[in-house]
């Protein structure tokens, strides 16, 4: 190790020295005719400008391999951090399709008594994609109830616990349900303190979640639900974020399809857990 250490030392050091005497040999040569015989002042004054011209040199030379060190080091950074985003990916979302696979094997029955686990296994799959970017983040699966009225957890996965039931009769639980029954797009609060829901906060409420991002989960026309994921630190989630949430609903809206048939039911007919 210190061999290793010492010999790396001295490639840093040859490194640098090699242009200083490349750049500076030639121009101390063609002042040599000038340096002879010439007055002890002059020469002080040639020596003078070698100094700074070899000084100037070496100074350019250490920025420049500084440079390089940073973007070395800042490409390293960049491709750990992509490979650890691929791995996030994979795991991930490759696990939450691979699941859908096996839950389209079973039979309408099991579907529902599944339906639970594959949410679970969504927002967990969905948590750990951002956990590396996104502090103490929360993912959660919503159900519409079978009389419409409230949006019901049935999946959680990241950072504390479930969130509790939206109820009709409520300030969030009727924004919610009307945006849900509505199919609307993806709703995205960067601080929730200073965005739409303070106005329908109590007067002594401390929200832990600050940001989140919440998409309907809906197929061939129908809304089922809910996908919901937040974090104590404001202005926590990306623009690819939000895309990947959207992705991850798709996933659930696929398993709600499944278990609640269109052909079965009428549009005004709910899904039910």
């Amino acid at each position: 190790m210190i061999e290793g250490n010492e010999r790396g030392r001295r490639t840093h050091y040859r490194d640098i020295a090699l242009p200083v005497v490349a750049a500076a040999v030639p121009t101390a040569a063609f002042q040599v005719p000038n340096i002879v015989g010439a007055p002890t002042a002059r020469v002080a004054l040639i020596v003078a400008a070698l100094v700074v011209f070899v000084v100037v040199v070496v100074w350019q030379v250490a920025r420049a391999r500084r440079n390089a060190t940073v973007r070395a080091a800042a490409e390293e950074a960049g491709a750990t951090a992509l490979a650890a985003y691929e791995v996030a990916v994979q795991y991930g979302f490759g696990q939450i399709a691979t699941r859908l696979t096996r839950f389209a094997a079973h039979e309408p029955a099991v579907r529902r008594t599944e339906l639970g686990a594959f949410a679970d296994r969504a927002a967990a799959a969905l948590a750990f994609y951002l956990l590396p970017h996104v502090p103490d983040v929360r993912a959660n699966v919503y159900l519409l109830s079978k009389r419409l009225d409230a949006l019901e957890p049935i999946g959680h996965g990241g950072a504390g616990d479930t969130a509790g039931t939206f109820r009709a009769g409520t300030p969030y639980g009727d924004r919610n349900l009307e945006w849900v029954l509505d199919g609307g797009a993806p709703r995205v609060v960067g601080d929730r303190e200073s965005d739409v829901d303070a106005v329908d906060d109590a007067p002594d409420f401390d929200p832990r979640y600050r940001s989140y991002v919440a998409v309907v989960i809906r197929g061939e026309g129908y809304s089922f639900g809910m996908l919901t994921v937040d974090c104590p630190t404001p202005g926590a989630f990306t623009d690819l974020d939000v895309r990947n949430v959207g992705v991850v609903a798709q996933y659930v809206a696929v398993a709600c399809t499944l278990t609640f048939p269109a052909r079965r039911r009428s549009v005004s007919e709910p899904a039910t857990v």
